[in-house]
C-alpha cells in the first residue's frame, strides 16, 4: 500500500506521517446502540511493516489497554516507520461490566475467533455455527478479515491474574499436511524472533490435543497464527483487574522492544527490568500443576517469577485450625518457574493451586489432532 494511500479500519483512517482515531462498529444491539470498538492508527513517514496491536479481549484485563495508551499516541509518530493498528479495548461491553465475559455473548471472547473445525464435534453443529455465528463471533469474523488484509505482526495483550507474573505465551504451530511444513518452519522463526526481541519470559501454550481441546486455535492469536499464518503472540501483563505500575512499564517496553527490533522505531531493544526475569536454560510449557490432593488453606512458599526444580516444595494445605493435613504438601512436578498463585486462602481437592512454566520438550510443529 502506497504511504499516500490511507490505511483504514472504521472511520479511522491515516495517511504517512498521521495518528488518526476512530470507531469499528462490531454489532447491532437490541435497544438501538452499537458495540463500537476504539481504534487507534499511526502510520510512519516511511514505509514497514503493519503492526495489529490489541487488549481487553476480557473485560477484567485492563493493563494492556493502558499499554497502548502509553505506546500509540502523537509521540511515536516521529521515529516510527510502517504503521501500527491499534485496538485498545477488543470489549468495550465486558470493560463497561468489568467482566471476563461481555454481556452480550455469554462465551469467551477470546475463543470466537475464525478457525479449523475441531476434531471430533458434530459435524453437522458445527457447519450450522460457522454458518450462523453468534453476535459477537460475527462481529470478531468480520474485524479478523481487516487484521488478516494487512497485518504483518500481531500482538494481543492479556493479563493472567490477581497475582502473576508477566510473560509472553508463544503458541505452537499446527498443519493438516506434510507439505506445509518447509514455509511453517519460516513462520516460526518469525514469531520466535517476535517473542525474543520483546524482552519478556517466554513460555509455549499446550501441546496440539489440549490446545484444540480449549478452543484456543480460535483465541485471537491462535487464529491469526494457526488460520491466517501471520506471526502473532499473547502478551500477560501480571494483575487482573487493575493496573499494576511494573506490569504496564514491563508491556509498553515489550511493545516498543518489538518495534525496534523489527526495525519500525530507531535502536536496540532493551531489558526489562520492572518484573522477574526467570532464568532457565529449557523451553518450558504453561501447565496448571500441582493439583490439590485434598482441601484446605493454602501457604504458598514461592512467588511469580520465581525458579524452581522437581520435588521443591511450592504450597502446603493446612486445615482452618492451621494443622498440617495428609498429602497437604504440594511439589513440583518439574523443574521450571512460577507463571501465577491459582487460590487465594483456599483451596478444594482437584483444584490447581499454582501456575507454572514446565520443562517442555515438545516439538513447536504439531499437526492437527484430527489431521
Amino acid at each position: 500500500m502506497s504511504a499516500h494511500q490511507p490505511l483504514s479500519l472504521g472511520t479511522a483512517a491515516a495517511v504517512a506521517g498521521e495518528i488518526a482515531y476512530g470507531w469499528y462498529t462490531l454489532a447491532d444491539l437490541p435497544t438501538g446502540h452499537l458495540e463500537r470498538l476504539p481504534v487507534v492508527i499511526a502510520r510512519g513517514h516511511e514505509p514497514g511493516p503493519t503492526l495489529w496491536l490489541t487488549a481487553n479481549i476480557h473485560g477484567d484485563e485492563v493493563t494492556g489497554t493502558a499499554v497502548v495508551h502509553d505506546v500509540v499516541n502523537p509521540a511515536l509518530l516521529p521515529g516510527l516507520r510502517g504503521t501500527v493498528v491499534a485496538v485498545p479495548s477488543l470489549s468495550p461491553a465486558g470493560l463497561h461490566t468489568r467482566r471476563r465475559k461481555p454481556y452480550l455473548d455469554p462465551r469467551d471472547p477470546n475463543r470466537l475467533f475464525p478457525g479449523h473445525a475441531a476434531p471430533g464435534a458434530d459435524p453437522v453443529e458445527q457447519a450450522r455455527t460457522f454458518a450462523h455465528p453468534g453476535v459477537s463471533e460475527a462481529g470478531y469474523n468480520a474485524l479478523f478479515a481487516e487484521l488478516r488484509a494487512s497485518a504483518d505482526l500481531y500482538v494481543d495483550l492479556h493479563c493472567y491474574g490477581l497475582q502473576a507474573a508477566s510473560f509472553i505465551i508463544c503458541d505452537r504451530i499446527l498443519y493438516h499436511d506434510d507439505a506445509e511444513r518447509p514455509a511453517l518452519a519460516g513462520l516460526l522463526a518469525r514469531m520466535e524472533t517476535l517473542c525474543r526481541v520483546s524482552g519478556l519470559p517466554v513460555v509455549r501454550e499446550v501441546p496440539a490435543a489440549r490446545y484444540v481441546a480449549q478452543r484456543l486455535h480460535r483465541s485471537t492469536s491462535g487464529a491469526a497464527l494457526n488460520f491466517a499464518r501471520i506471526p502473532a503472540i499473547t502478551v500477560e501483563l501480571g494483575l487482573i483487574g487493575g493496573v499494576d505500575p511494573d506490569d504496564l512499564a514491563a508491556g509498553t517496553a515489550a511493545i516498543r522492544n518489538i518495534l525496534k527490533g523489527h526495525a519500525m522505531l530507531p535502536g536496540e531493544p532493551e531489558p526489562i527490568r520492572s518484573v522477574p526475569q526467570p532464568a532457565v536454560d529449557f523451553p518450558t510449557v504453561r501447565d496448571s500443576t500441582p493439583r490439590a490432593r485434598t482441601s484446605g488453606v493454602v501457604r504458598y512458599h514461592v512467588r511469580p517469577g520465581q525458579v524452581f526444580r522437581a520435588g521443591e516444595l511450592l504450597a502446603t494445605l493446612t486445615d482452618l485450625h492451621g494443622r498440617p493435613l495428609d498429602h497437604g504438601e504440594l511439589r513440583a512436578e518439574t523443574d521450571g518457574w512460577v507463571l501465577g498463585l491459582a487460590r487465594g486462602a483456599i483451596c478444594y481437592q482437584g483444584q490447581a493451586v499454582l501456575h507454572v512454566a514446565a520443562r517442555d520438550d515438545g516439538p513447536m510443529l504439531e499437526r492437527f489432532p484430527g489431521a
